[in-house]
Parts: C-alpha cells; sequence; structure tokens
C-alpha cells in the first residue's frame, strides 16, 4: 500500500513538537542525563538540531520560538565542543553544562508553550 506524502504544514508541526519535546528533556537538566545517559543528553538533541551547519527551523514557529530555540542549539553546540566523546553520566552532570544549560531550556519551553503543542494529524 502506498501512502500519501504528508502535507508540509503538518510536517513542519510534527518537527516544532519534537523541538518542545527535546526543550521538555532539557529543562529537567541532570535528571535528564540521568535517566538517558551522557550520550542519549546530546544525541536527543542533535536527533532533532543539527550539530554544526545553520539551523532551518520549522515553518510553524513563530519568531521568538526560533530565537529561543536557536539560542539552546548554541549552548548545546558549546556543551557539546567541551566535553569528551566518552563521559559518564556523573562526569557530564560535573562540567556543570546540563545545570547551564537548563534554565535556558525552560525559558524556551516557556515560550513554546505559549501556543502549545500543535495536533499532528
Amino acid at each position: 500500500m502506498i501512502s500519501e506524502p504528508t502535507p508540509e504544514n503538518l510536517l513542519a508541526q510534527r518537527l516544532r513538537n519534537r523541538c518542545i519535546d527535546v526543550l521538555e528533556l532539557l529543562a529537567d537538566g541532570n535528571d535528564t542525563v540521568r535517566k538517558f545517559g551522557s550520550a542519549g543528553y546530546f544525541n536527543w538533541f542533535f536527533d532533532w538540531f543539527p550539530i554544526e551547519g545553520a539551523y532551518d527551523p520549522p515553518s510553524t514557529m513563530s519568531q521568538d520560538e526560533v530565537e529561543v530555540a536557536t539560542a539552546v542549539l548554541i549552548l548545546m553546540r558549546y556543551a557539546c565542543d567541551a566535553t569528551p566523546l566518552l563521559v559518564t553520566e556523573d562526569e557530564l552532570i560535573a562540567t556543570g553544562w546540563p545545570s547551564y544549560i537548563q534554565p535556558f531550556a525552560q525559558n524556551a519551553l516557556e515560550v513554546f508553550m505559549d501556543r502549545g503543542r500543535g495536533v499532528e494529524g
């Protein structure tokens, strides 16, 4: 059976919702590191945001959402670059990055939740 292509707006809404999911995890700071591990902390984020290059946000994001998401992206890139590839959960937590990023993620999440999650179809 051949499925119909996903309408562009629906796909963009799904991507926006995944950004919300990721921000929720980052907003939990050290708890997320303990739950998903040090690699999971970064991998989950960079599954939805580019590890390098320009960020091309979904069209369903408002300008305010793009700004706060980009700010978190920049911090996550710094944290990733400053963190050795193989670190334990405790070592990542000791760097202070998850705690430092946490309030930025919480703020970004609040901006996104002003409009809330979109319907995914």
